[in-house]
């Protein structure tokens, strides 16, 4: 898709003017928004009717083909991107992997079946069937397991049942010109009195997209996912569900790593059954059991370096579990007690064909995790009570962990004499809310969360999955790693301003990093060297979030944000890894015509980051701005479209936790690019 840009601009300009014009004969006004509560836990709306108590995002994200995308549009996200277009790993206030914990309902989870995670757990939420996200931050919330840097609980919508039988669904299609990229994604239900079945599908590709600087940069994906819902209401209010999710990928570029994504194929099935009651001494009881299978391949065969060796992965993983949870309310508590269960399981091989050379002709094979798993079982109990202008909230878990290898290789046995390990991890969190008027409140959480280390951490079999080419071994007797942090809340809200700011400081005992040990060698010579998983026995994360929303006149509405968190490693006095630089947003949105136009200028700024860890010969990251253009129409109710033009400006910028493509080839981001979405609802 060509196009003529400079045609394009004038025309996006003309039609801000056009709607500026518009505003002074326009008497509709934004509508407020609120603070519905002031704790760690955020809930982001993605569909069903508008509300001002969540912050409401457009159609066009039902389209998209990576829920962590999703996530950047929250201030204090950022991504690990070892491609283009295709698995943005998710991180945040600089905690990454399992320190974030990424669920579908509270419990469905999928362990990527990648070593070098081309397939985090987000890429595998199929985005346009959730209703909303819910991100608990930092270790206050352990109803969905244990917490130490976030939970992201991905919720489908609670399922409705009609006394008359009726058809619903969507349909949603966009591109974007850079990258060539096509999206759709759809839905068909059916609902009755008793009944509700829904069939959800989605497809995405793109091609290579040029950076602001004209450079072709690999980005090729495909995408495609498709899910069947069904619930039934036994009898009055109690309600049991069945979701299955079939996900794939295919032939995607991932040029900061040695192989590209093959395939990777995951099912996602899940159980739910759901009472609530006001005559029992429990208001609700939710009971849930999960299982997903991830098939991965990945192999070097279109690089130079097939050439000499012709290197592929085969990999898979399952998680299955439950949980089962009951929420009592009386007068002004509220507590949830309950119980889950998890276990991983991890296996997969490398195989290493030598094409020339002395060694031509011979054929290696490595194993991955040894067949590693981890069975984690927990309990967890939390009380919210409002005690007139104070709200205090308390949770609590207890988690009995226990992790092995089945297939231990040799190499890997020669580093550790005790191969099995089996923690127990207590969490707590308490916090209270005061509310000093009607426009001012404030609140404070101290909380202690623990983790067991990942399958990854514990059992890697030498391979580089790092920041950097070094080699990963993993280490069976890590310590749990235990986050200690405070969070202070601040909001204040009056009719045309609100305000919200958060400090945190996390200390973080044992945490989970790697050294280079000279005394292993790699298993393929061309890499460094060889890192080991330790434990450092003390590393401190700080910063804060700011968000500052005005309401300018009656068509006008201000956003601004600003995150910042600093990562130190206490014991080398250095700079912790992949932590995202200071950063600024503010968008400018007018809506008009009874709401049914709105038009948008959206300017992010990230500064230098030039703290960076020595140790991983992490590179330090120029500043930036970007911005972007965007108008949204609701055509009729049933019918809204979007145009935007991302990266207006064309600047070439590479994002911190970007990786490189080589030494001194990074992975920039996309230059211009005209996107337009449209979506139908029937």
């Amino acid at each position: 898709m060509k196009l003529h840009f400079t045609s394009l601009f004038a025309g996006v300009l003309v039609m801000l003017l056009f709607v500026t014009s518009l505003a002074a004969q326009n008497k509709s006004t934004l509508s407020d928004s609120t603070i519905e509560t002031l704790s760690p836990v955020s809930v982001y709306a993605l569909k069903g009717k508008p509300t001002h108590k969540y912050l409401k995002l457009t159609h066009a994200d039902w389209v998209k083909h990576d829920a962590g995308e999703v996530l950047l549009q929250v201030p204090g996200f950022s991504s690990i991107r070892k491609s283009g277009d295709f698995g943005f790993d998710p991180v945040f206030r600089g905690f990454k992997w399992e320190q974030i914990s990424i669920l579908n309902d509270g419990g469905l989870t999928a362990h990527a079946a990648c070593p070098n995670r081309m397939d985090p757990p987000s890429s595998q939420v199929m985005i346009n069937q959730v209703e909303k996200i819910e991100i608990s931050k930092g270790p206050h919330n352990f109803r969905y397991g244990p917490a130490t840097g976030a939970v992201i609980n991905f919720k489908t919508a609670d399922p409705l049942f009609s006394s008359q039988k009726e058809m619903f669904g969507r349909i949603s299609i966009g591109g974007e010109s850079n990258g060539e990229i096509f999206r759709t994604e759809g839905q068909v239900g059916w609902r009755g009195e008793k009944l509700q079945l829904s069939a959800t599908g989605s497809y995405s590709n793109g091609q290579d997209y040029k950076d602001g600087s004209n450079n072709l940069i690999p980005g090729v994906f495909n995408r495609g996912a498709i899910n069947l819902n069904a619930a039934y209401l036994l009898k009055q209010n109690q309600i049991a569900s069945v979701i299955i999710t079939r996900n794939f990928a295919r032939n995607t570029s991932f040029p900061t790593l040695m192989m590209d994504l093959l395939s990777d194929d995951t099912w996602l099935i899940q159980g739910k059954y759901q009472v609530r009651s006001a005559s029992r001494w429990y208001h609700q009881w939710n009971s849930q059991l999960y299982t997903s299978v991830v098939d991965h391949q990945m192999g070097n065969g279109l690089r130079p370096t097939a050439a000499t060796m012709l290197s592929h992965v085969f990999a898979n993983t399952q998680t299955s579990g439950g949980r089962t949870e009951f929420q009592v309310t009386k007068n002004n508590s509220t507590i949830y007690v309950g119980a889950d269960l998890k276990y991983e399981y991890a296996n997969g091989s490398r195989t290493r064909s030598m094409l020339t050379g002395m060694m031509a002709g011979k054929t290696f094979t490595d194993t991955l995790w040894q067949q590693a798993s981890l069975l984690r079982t927990g309990i967890f109990a939390q009380l919210d009570k409002k005690m007139g202008k104070y709200e205090l909230s308390v949770s609590s878990r207890l988690d009995m962990v226990h992790a092995r290898p089945n297939a231990v290789s040799a190499k890997y046995a020669a580093t550790s004499t005790d191969l099995e390990s089996s923690d127990l991890n207590p969490s707590i969190s308490a916090g209270i809310n005061r509310i000093f008027s009607p426009s001012f409140q404030a609140g404070i959480w101290l909380g202690r969360g623990v983790r067991s280390a990942s399958i990854t951490e514990k059992f890697i079999n030498y391979l580089p999955v790092g920041l950097d080419a070094y080699e990963m071994v993993g280490n069976a007797q890590l310590k749990p790693e235990a986050n200690t942090q405070l969070d202070l809340i601040l909001a204040y809200k009056t009719q045309h301003t609100s305000l919200q700011a958060t400090v945190f400081v996390s200390s973080v005992q044992n945490y989970i990093s790697a050294v280079v040990d000279p005394t292993l060698q790699p298993t393929v010579t061309t890499a460094p060297g060889v890192r080991r998983f330790i434990n450092i026995s003390y590393a401190r994360l700080s910063g804060f979030e700011f968000t500052w929303g005005q309401k300018l006149g009656r068509f006008f509405r201000n956003e601004f944000s600003a995150t910042y968190t600093k990562g130190q490693n206490r014991e080398l006095d250095q700079p912790l890894p992949e932590i995202n630089p200071f950063e600024i947003r503010n968008k400018l949105t007018a809506a008009l015509i009874g709401n049914t136009l709105s038009a948008y200028i959206n300017l992010r700024h990230s500064f230098e980051q030039n703290r960076v860890s020595a140790a991983f010969s992490e590179k330090t990251t120029a500043a930036f701005t970007v911005t972007d253009l965007g108008l949204n129409i609701s055509a009729t109710q049933k019918m809204q479209v979007s145009v935007a033009v991302q990266n207006l400006l064309n600047i070439t910028y590479k994002e911190h936790l970007s990786r490189y493509i080589n030494a001194t080839l990074p992975l920039n981001s996309p230059g211009r690019s005209l996107v337009v979405m449209a979506s139908y609802h029937f």
